[in-house]
Order: C-alpha cells, then sequence, then structure tokens
C-alpha cells in the first residue's frame, strides 16, 4: 500500500511540474510592455496572492497538459486588459471542465457557416457556456455565442 502512495504521489508531482513548467514557458516570450502591466496587475500583495493561488489550484486541477499552454494565454488576455477579472476567473473554469481534446472540432463549428450543430462530442463546451443551448425543429442543439468565440480568439485559433 505505500508503494502506491508513493507512485500516485510522484506521478501526480511530475505531471503538476510539467504543467507548471509549461505554462512558464510563455514568459519566455514577453515584452516589456507585458511585464509593467504584469506588475500593475500585481502590485497589490493580496491581489497577488489571490492571483497566483487560482493559477496553482487550476494547473494542479487540470488533466491535460495542453490546458496549462491555454491557461498562460488566458493569463495574458487577463494582464493585458482583454478580458476583466470575472471573465478570467470563468475561462479558468472552462478550461477546467471542457474536453480538450475536442477543442479542435469546436473550432472548425465555430469557422464553419453552420449556424448550429448537435454534435453531442461538443457537450462540455455547452456545459461551460462556450456553445448556448438553442431549440430547432423541437431538438436542442447548440449555437455560437460571443463568449465561446472571445475563448477561440484568445487561444488563437479564431481570427
Amino acid at each position: 500500500m505505500t508503494t502506491a502512495m508513493t507512485t500516485f504521489f510522484s506521478v501526480r508531482e511530475k505531471f503538476f511540474i510539467e504543467k507548471t513548467a509549461l505554462f512558464l514557458k510563455g514568459f519566455e516570450d514577453i515584452d516589456e510592455n507585458f511585464k509593467n502591466k504584469f506588475n500593475k496587475v500585481t502590485s497589490d500583495h493580496k491581489s497577488k496572492e489571490d492571483l497566483e493561488s487560482r493559477l496553482i489550484i487550476a494547473l494542479d486541477r487540470f488533466d491535460d497538459l495542453e490546458k496549462a499552454d491555454a491557461l498562460f494565454k488566458v493569463f495574458v488576455a487577463y494582464i493585458n486588459n482583454e478580458i476583466d477579472h470575472q471573465c478570467f476567473l470563468r475561462y479558468l473554469y472552462v478550461l477546467d471542465k471542457i474536453d480538450f481534446s475536442k477543442v479542435e472540432t469546436f473550432r472548425r463549428f465555430y469557422t464553419s457557416s453552420e449556424e448550429v450543430t448537435n454534435d453531442s462530442s461538443m457537450n462540455s463546451f455547452a456545459f461551460v457556456g462556450l456553445l448556448q443551448l438553442m431549440t430547432r425543429e423541437d431538438r436542442t442543439v447548440f449555437g455560437k455565442n460571443d463568449f465561446g468565440s472571445k475563448f477561440l480568439k484568445i487561444l488563437g485559433l479564431l481570427e
């Protein structure tokens, strides 16, 4: 039992370190302007601690390495004032809950001329508000919305 617990914690810790390293890798390409904005946002000690805690908790919860990279992009959007604090928190929740392996399917729908889809593989995107539920011909379908569009733009997946 002890060996199993040790293995569990070492695998979990290793995965957390990988996610954290991927997130921090994003800082390699930041410019002076971003550093100044970051310093301004984190100048208040309480706000800085809150932001750090939320980022660490998010990274710990993620089940996919790609979510760490997406988190950095959402973080950059927040620091650059492209999204407000409330929207930042919503996108943290989104990243935690969506099936990231379906992001390409989600992107293809948003770039298509289709107004709605009934593709059940995108349920997790509807659950967090990236798609809106609509009724068409007595069926519930998914439609596009601004929140989902902005999410894809932040991730660099939509123009």
